[in-house]
C-alpha cells in the first residue's frame, strides 16, 4: 500500500498539469449536467404548482377596463349571471370557481406581498382595481376553443386567459435551458474522456521503465493498474466536491437569494431536490473516472 499510495503521489505531481485540465474539464461538465437535472426539476414543480394547467381566467369588467366588451364600465349583476350560465352550459367546462375582487387582492397580497418589489407594487393599488373572476376547469385541457370563442365577447367580460397559453413560453424556455446545458454537458464528458486517455497514456508513457520491471518480478495487473485508478479517482473527487460547491453556491445565491425573493410566480427547487442532483453528479464522476481509466489502463498497460 505504501508503495501504491508513493506512486500515486509521484504520478499526480509529475501530471500536475493534466490533472488539473482533467478536474476542470470534469468539474465543468459535472456543474453542468447539474444545473441540467435543477432544471428539470423546476419544470416538474412548475407543472405541479400549477397543477391542473385546465383553467382558464375568465376577468369581468372594472371601472378602468378598456375592452371594447366593457364600454358600460364595470360587469352587473346581469352580465354576470349571463357569464355564469354560458359557462354552466358548455360542455367543455367541467366546473367553475368565483373569485372576487376582494379575493383576488387577497391572494395576491400572500403571494407577493413578502418581498420589498411585491409590497411596492400593492401600495399603488387597490381591491378595486382588481376584477371578479371565474377560474374554469376544463374537462379536456387541448379543449378549450368554445368556451373562449362564447365567453370572450360577452358583455361584462374584459378578458380570457388560458393557463396553458400564458404558460407554453415559461415551459419552452425551460426546455431548451436544460437540453442546452445537457448537450453541453455531454460535449464536455466526451472531452474529459479524451483528457483521462490522455492523462493514461502519457502516464504510462512516462512509467514504462518501473512498469516493465514490475512485469519481471511478477506484478499483478491489479498492483499496476492501481495506482492509474487512484490518479483518476482523486480527480474525481475534487471534481465532485467542486461541482456540489459550484450547485450550492447557485442554489445559494441564485434560487434562494434572488428567485425566490423577487420572482414568486411558482415554487423554486428546494435543497433537497439540490441534494439529490449533488448526488447523482458524485455517482456521475466516479462512473466517469472509472469506467475509461479500467479500460484505457487494459489497452495502454497491456495487463
Amino acid at each position: 500500500m505504501n508503495f501504491t499510495l508513493r506512486e500515486l503521489g509521484t504520478s499526480l505531481s509529475r501530471n500536475k498539469s493534466m490533472t488539473i485540465s482533467l478536474v476542470v474539464t470534469m468539474t465543468v461538465s459535472l456543474l453542468l449536467a447539474g444545473l441540467g437535472l435543477l432544471i428539470q426539476a423546476q419544470a416538474d414543480r412548475t407543472e405541479e404548482y400549477f397543477g391542473n394547467q385546465l383553467q382558464l381566467q375568465v376577468s369581468l369588467c372594472t371601472g378602468t377596463s378598456k375592452a371594447p366588451t366593457c364600454i358600460g364600465g364595470a360587469a352587473t349583476d346581469a352580465q354576470k349571471e349571463a357569464v355564469e350560465e354560458a359557462l354552466q352550459d358548455n360542455p367543455e367546462v367541467e366546473s367553475f370557481e368565483v373569485r372576487t375582487a376582494e379575493q383576488n387582492f387577497e391572494r395576491a397580497k400572500e403571494r407577493i406581498g413578502d418581498s420589498d418589489t411585491g409590497r411596492k407594487q400593492l401600495e399603488v393599488v387597490g381591491a378595486e382595481d382588481f376584477a371578479d373572476s371565474y377560474f374554469v376547469t376544463l374537462v379536456n385541457p387541448q379543449e378549450f376553443d368554445g368556451v373562449l370563442s362564447q365567453v370572450s365577447g360577452m358583455d361584462g367580460v374584459n378578458s380570457v386567459l388560458s393557463l396553458e397559453d400564458l404558460l407554453k413560453p415559461l415551459f419552452v424556455a425551460l426546455e431548451k435551458l436544460q437540453w442546452a446545458s445537457i448537450g453541453t454537458a455531454l460535449l464536455l464528458i466526451l472531452a474529459a474522456i479524451l483528457q483521462v486517455s490522455n492523462t493514461i497514456r502519457m502516464t504510462a508513457h512516462a512509467r514504462r521503465r518501473e512498469i516493465s520491471i514490475m512485469r519481471y518480478v511478477g506484478a499483478s495487473s491489479w498492483h499496476i493498474q492501481l495506482p492509474f485508478i487512484l490518479e483518476s479517482l482523486v480527480a474525481a473527487v475534487i471534481s465532485a466536491v467542486l461541482a456540489s460547491a459550484g450547485i450550492a453556491a447557485f442554489m445559494g445565491f441564485v434560487v434562494y437569494g434572488f428567485l425566490r425573493e423577487n420572482l414568486q410566480i411558482t415554487t423554486w427547487v428546494r435543497w433537497q431536490e439540490a441534494l439529490g442532483v449533488m448526488g447523482l453528479t458524485s455517482l456521475l464522476a466516479v462512473a466517469l473516472a472509472l469506467l475509461p481509466t479500467l479500460l484505457l489502463t487494459r489497452k495502454y498497460l497491456k495487463v
